[in-house]
């Protein structure tokens, strides 16, 4: 579990603030000249149901998978940055998903 908290500390260590860091439930417009910052931890303890080893491997492909967007993101039209963030991101709960957004973001090449 330490895996995942290390993740995120350096990812937010390194990204600057993003729309990710609002309120959950508030009225959000994407900004998508910076990779946003995702609480990526409540999106994998959601998903695994309690399972441990789940969990972690979550975390492990969402660290992965910000490391792809981080290669990519400067070639991503803004447009599509924006729509897959609104599909990674859930505003009512301040999870999100950066293996779900670089899936979007593949999916619209």
């Amino acid at each position: 579990m330490m895996s995942i908290y290390l993740i995120a500390s350096a990812m937010a260590a390194t990204s600057p603030a993003t729309p990710a860091d609002t309120a959950p439930g508030a009225a959000i417009e994407a900004r998508a000249e910076a990779l946003p910052i995702y609480n990526f931890d409540s999106f994998c303890r959601k998903l695994a149901g309690g399972d441990f080893e789940k969990d972690v491997k979550c975390g492990e492909q969402e660290g992965a998978a910000y490391a792809k967007l981080e290669e990519i993101w400067a070639s991503v039209p803004e447009a599509r940055k924006i729509e897959c963030h609104n599909v990674a991101y859930d505003p009512d709960t301040g999870a999100g998903s950066y293996a779900l957004h670089l899936r979007c973001i593949e999916k619209g090449k």
